[in-house]
């Protein structure tokens, strides 16, 4: 067993992790940017170390060589990268081996490369997997066109070691490959420094996004649990998780367990895995293996009781996989939102700044994980996950409701949110009978239809005065004299409705 583990990462992964390493009696120690001094992960961890920005890195957490000799220096029995940044950077992980610090990552006889997307779905095929059309890993620019032909349009360019959703860009048609192909590159440069290498792919508009987390040990003792249903994305990251999935079949749920058990056993999976698979029309095809923890992870521990991140941490360090596949609870349903400081009317433009008032949803199996609160600062330069919000029921339609008024109770001021947005969608008929897909948020005129939709007849007249004192300004501006009575009437205005509501009952 490891007797200290320093975490790589920030925010809520980075705070799921010193509270996993804690409770497995284990030292947690967080390296951090400086940015990050009062967060959750620095205030709980046994030990926290400021990370020094460099002019090689625009963020301290791609310092491979900086986070690697604090390892060093600690003597860090291992190092769990949580996910994004260096969960898949296999510079990295040798670096680290080559100091004798063990990786917290999925291995597989030590020389299988799960971050290679490629080389991963190459296998998959081999193994009697389905997959989609695809083409082989290139990096000059000669092969694109002609890979493109072969495959045909609409095609997704992937980078080879992408993750989150960074590095994938669909294509439509031929004028927007070249484009297309340099802004993956661009991206792999900035965010991917391991590998410039990318691989077209077919990409199967409305298809259903599933995946299985997977638990395998040293002694290939294995277990699959139950899928999330992850279908609701913008830019190919979840906004919304439900476990298990409401449109898989017994049928198809059985057969891709059994996929699933064969694939990882011939790979010898050692650790923590996610197999991801896109369904349509009755046919499943096999899309990638992640080995880092996922955000949704907390999802399969409300429904199962099992901890992911505990459970992964104690196969790597050598412990046993000891869950009695009897004892994990399958009954139930779990539905989750993620929250991001965005204004989703901007294109999902980050929200950055300082979060001034904050008030959590409360209730029975109604579950909250932050990494924000009154008087934090949203970083305008990581990812701007904020919170996780997940219910449990016993039937999808209770779990839903619980959601949808758990939104409705979730308060941030000071920062805009994307709170209105997932509030509406759960309330929405679409989403109760299913008919999403991973691109229903992706045109503006859709998103505002459904937040239209949810919007009380006082939130309308907020809506209303506020549209009615914008156009009242905008005619007089002009005039500083007729500015300034402007001033005083939109004053005026709004205090004669806050008086009216606040005499009005509030029901």
């Amino acid at each position: 067993m490891f007797n200290t583990v320093l975490i790589a990462n920030r925010g809520l992964i980075a705070a799921n992790c010193v509270r996993a390493v804690k409770e497995l009696g284990m030292k947690a120690i967080i390296a951090y940017d400086q940015e990050d001094a009062e967060s959750a992960a620095v205030r709980n961890a046994d030990a926290a170390y400021v990370l020094r920005p460099t002019p090689d890195y625009s963020r301290p957490y791609l310092d491979v060589n900086q986070i690697v000799d604090l390892a060093s220096e600690l003597k860090v029995d291992a190092v769990h990268p949580g996910y994004g940044f260096l969960a898949q950077n296999m510079e990295f992980a040798q670096a680290l081996k080559d100091r004798g610090i063990a990786f917290i990552a999925p291995k597989s006889e030590g020389v299988f490369d799960f971050a290679n997307k490629h080389v991963v779905k190459a296998y998959a095929a081999r193994a009697g997997l389905p997959i989609l059309p695809g083409s082989e890993s290139f990096v000059e620019r000669e092969w694109l066109f002609r890979f493109a032909n072969a495959i045909q349009y609409p095609l997704v360019i992937k980078s080879v070691y992408g993750y989150g959703g960074v590095g994938m860009k669909v294509i439509h048609s031929e004028e927007e490959l070249e484009a297309g192909f340099n802004e993956v590159r661009h991206l792999c440069d900035r965010h991917l420094k391991c590998s410039p290498d990318v691989f077209l792919e077919k990409y199967l508009p409305g298809a259903q996004h599933v995946e299985f987390p997977v638990l395998r040990d040293a002694k290939g003792v294995t277990i699959v649990l139950p899928e999330q249903e992850c279908s609701v994305q913008r830019r190919f990251q979840k906004l919304v998780v439900e476990t298990p999935s409401p449109r898989l079949s017994p049928q198809m749920r059985s057969r891709l367990e059994s996929e699933i058990r064969v694939l990882v056993n011939r790979l010898e999976v050692f650790g923590f895995a996610t197999v991801e698979f896109l369904i349509k029309d009755g046919h499943a095809y096999f899309l990638e293996i992640n080995g880092y923890i996922q955000p949704s992870h907390t999802a399969t521990t409300l429904l199962t009781g099992v901890d992911l991140v505990k459970e992964q941490i104690n196969i790597l360090s050598g412990g046993d996989l000891e869950i009695d596949p009897g004892l994990i609870n399958r009954h139930g349903h779990v539905v989750g939102s993620f929250i991001y400081a965005e204004d989703p009317d901007a294109d999902f433009a980050p929200s950055p700044g300082v979060v001034e008032r904050l008030h959590l949803p409360f209730g029975e199996e109604v579950y909250v994980q932050s990494n924000i609160f009154s008087g934090a600062v949203v970083s305008p330069l990581y990812d701007s996950m904020v919170a996780k919000l997940m219910v449990r029921g016993l039937t999808r339609k209770e779990a839903l409701k619980k959601l949808e008024i758990a939104l409705r109770e979730f308060f941030v001021e000071g920062v805009k949110t994307n709170i209105p947005l997932m509030r509406a969608l759960i309330s929405s008929e679409e989403y109760a009978k299913g008919d999403v897909t991973p691109t229903y948020l992706d045109r503006p005129e859709q998103r505002r239809h459904l937040v239209e939709q949810i919007k009380t007849a006082q939130e309308q007249e907020i809506a209303a005065l506020v549209a009615a004192l914008s156009l009242h300004r905008d005619g007089i501006e002009e005039s500083p004299v007729l500015a300034g009575e402007s001033n005083a009437a939109d004053i005026s205005a709004a205090s004669r409705w806050m008086n009216r509501r606040r005499s009005t009952p509030q029901v």
